[in-house]
C-alpha cells in the first residue's frame, strides 16, 4: 500500500488536473496502474490531437523507487501543473 503523503500528492494530482482539464488549452491525461503501482502523466499545453507530442511526462514506478524519491516526483509534477493554473 502506498504510504499516506504519497496518497495525499496523487489526490492533490487529480484535483488540479480535473481543475486544469476544464480549460480548453490544456489537455492532461493521467493514469494509475494498481497492479504495478504505477502513475503516470502527460500533458499536452496546447491540447492533445494526432501526432502531438506531450510537453511534459513523468511515469513513476513506486515499487521500485524510494518513498522519499517517490514523493519528489510527486511534489515536481505538483509545481509543474501549478505553473499551468
Amino acid at each position: 500500500m502506498l504510504e499516506k503523503e504519497i496518497r495525499g500528492k496523487i489526490l492533490k494530482i487529480i484535483e488540479l488536473v480535473l481543475e486544469i482539464n476544464t480549460r480548453e488549452k490544456n489537455t492532461i491525461f493521467i493514469s494509475f496502474h494498481g497492479h504495478c503501482n504505477v502513475f503516470d502523466i502527460k500533458i499536452y499545453n496546447k491540447g492533445w490531437g494526432n501526432r502531438i507530442e506531450e510537453n511534459f511526462f513523468k511515469d513513476i514506478y513506486f515499487d521500485i523507487i524510494s518513498e522519499e524519491k517517490a514523493i519528489k516526483e510527486l511534489s515536481e509534477i505538483i509545481k509543474e501543473l501549478e505553473n499551468l493554473k
